[in-house]
Formats: C-alpha cells, sequence, structure tokens
C-alpha cells in the first residue's frame, strides 16, 4: 500500500479531509494505526466503530506477523543447532579416526595394526565376511584392541569380554572333547578286559579238558 492509498484510506475510516488525515501519516511515520490513534487524541475521529474494528484488524494482523517471526526464527535456530551439532559430531569422529589406531593381537603379538578411520572403512566395506572371520578367529588366540590419545577402556572392556566369552567357549568345548575320550577310552579298556577274561576263561577251560583226557 503506497502513501497515497494510506491517506485516502485513513480518510475514510476516520472520516476526516484529504489533509487532516496527510498530516495525521506524515506525524506517525505512516503508520496507520498510530496516525487513527493520532486523530482520535485530537478528536478528529467520528466513526469510532470503524476505528475500533481497523484497529482490531490491524493488531491482529501485527500480531501474526509477530507469531510468524517468532516461529521462523525458531526454525532457524533449531536448523542451525541441529547443524552445528553434527558438524561437532562429525568433527569429533573424524579426530577420533585420526588419533586412534586398530590392532590386532596373536598370542600378545601385534600382527596388524591400521589407523581406525582405514580399519573402519575396510569393515564396512566387507563386515558381512569379517565379522565372521574375527568372531573365528577369537577361538585361535587372536585378540581386538584399540589404542590411541582418547578413553578407550569401554570399547576394549567391551572386546575383551567377546574374547573371554570365546575363550570360556573354547575350553567348555575342549573339556568335553577330553572328556568325551576319557569315556570312550574307559569302554575300550573294558572291552579289553572282558575279552582278557573270555580268553583266560577259554584257556583255562581247555587246561581242565586236557587234565581229563589225561586221567581217562
Amino acid at each position: 500500500m503506497d502513501n497515497l492509498e494510506k491517506v485516502e484510506r485513513l480518510r475514510e475510516k476516520a472520516d476526516v479531509t484529504y489533509d487532516e488525515a496527510k498530516r495525521a501519516l506524515e506525524a506517525c511515520n505512516w503508520d496507520m494505526l498510530d496516525a487513527m490513534i493520532y486523530l482520535e487524541a485530537l478528536g478528529k475521529v467520528k466513526k469510532t466503530s470503524d476505528f475500533g474494528v481497523y484497529s482490531s484488524k490491524v493488531e491482529e494482523e501485527k500480531l501474526y506477523d509477530v507469531e510468524k517471526t517468532i516461529k521462523e526464527e525458531e526454525r532457524k535456530n533449531k536448523e542451525e543447532n541441529f547443524k552445528n551439532k553434527f558438524k561437532k559430531g562429525f568433527d569429533k569422529f573424524i579426530k577420533v579416526c585420526k588419533e586412534n589406531h586398530f590392532i590386532v593381537k596373536h598370542e600378545d603379538k601385534k600382527i596388524i595394526d591400521l589407523p581406525l578411520g582405514i580399519a573402519l572403512i575396510i569393515f564396512l566395506l566387507g563386515w558381512h565376511v569379517l565379522l565372521i572371520v574375527m568372531l573365528i578367529s577369537l577361538f585361535f588366540e587372536v585378540r581386538y584392541e584399540l589404542e590411541g590419545k582418547n578413553d578407550l577402556k569401554t570399547v576394549n572392556s567391551a572386546m575383551n569380554k567377546v574374547a573371554d566369552t570365546a575363550d570360556k567357549l573354547k575350553k567348555e568345548f575342549e573339556d568335553k572333547v577330553e572328556e568325551e575320550k576319557a569315556k570312550n577310552k574307559a569302554e575300550e579298556e573294558k572291552v579289553k578286559n572282558k575279552a582278557e577274561n573270555v580268553k583266560d576263561n577259554e584257556s583255562q577251560t581247555n587246561s581242565e579238558d586236557k587234565e581229563d583226557k589225561k586221567e581217562l
């Protein structure tokens, strides 16, 4: 709305002359609501009911604009906060990948030492195979850990628990195998003793038969 339209509209609403409307707007920096209040203070406004309706509408429009501005600012702030948090998190992740290493040990000797970032890339490319290989290797005294500047106790503790579980399962399996071997050996000894007893009985029977024949 240009200034001329504002003058015409104010003149209609306040029922004043063109010059009075123009002077009021100029005095109020061309703000319609302020100009209406200005004319009312001067006793120039005659249509008070129209002024009330107009004033209410203007106030509603201003309130809507304020609410819209606040919501827009909140949305922008949320987007900015999310971007900042994501950037900080990503930068921290990159730093961790650079400053730490993925170690593979066998019988407490390092056999592989890779930067954590490279290790993660390799794992992501072939995780479906590497995961199985890593789990199986735990049964052959292969251990995995992280080394570097960061506090990695929690991660290493978790990997050690997995390794300890593998050792426990391996020990239980070996114990069962040994137990089964001992059981089979005992059965073999039992069968062997039984066979020897039968053989001894046969030999004794044959000897007795021979004695009987001699007596006859």
